[in-house]
């Protein structure tokens, strides 16, 4: 990705920064703690692809919250990295209820 005409130079990304980004963003918008939550990249057409494993807060409409999930995730992970995120995979690994979540 190349910076703006007046900066000299380039910024790159690498993939282990990617990865890092967008497992905070999935796990921040799964409701999980994110040492539960794995990502994995991938390329869709020229575009990033992200596989998202991990749980969900407890709730309603789970699915429809998984697929709300998979779309602001997408819409995040490209508003942070500058980069076109074509596909967003979440795999359901189970529920976090409330005390789950929390600080100890």
């Amino acid at each position: 990705m190349n910076a703006g005409p007046d900066v000299p130079g380039r910024v790159e990304i690498t993939a282990r920064a990617l990865t890092s980004l967008a497992r905070a963003v999935a796990a921040e918008r799964l409701g999980a703690p994110a040492k539960r939550v794995r990502v994995g990249l991938g390329d869709a057409s020229g575009a990033l692809s992200l596989d998202i494993t991990g749980p969900i807060a407890a709730g309603d409409d789970i699915v429809g919250r998984s697929t709300r999930v998979a779309e602001e995730v997408k819409g995040r992970v490209g508003d942070l990295t500058g980069r076109r995120v074509g596909s967003a995979h979440i795999e359901l690994t189970g529920i976090v209820r409330e005390h789950e979540s929390r600080t100890r």
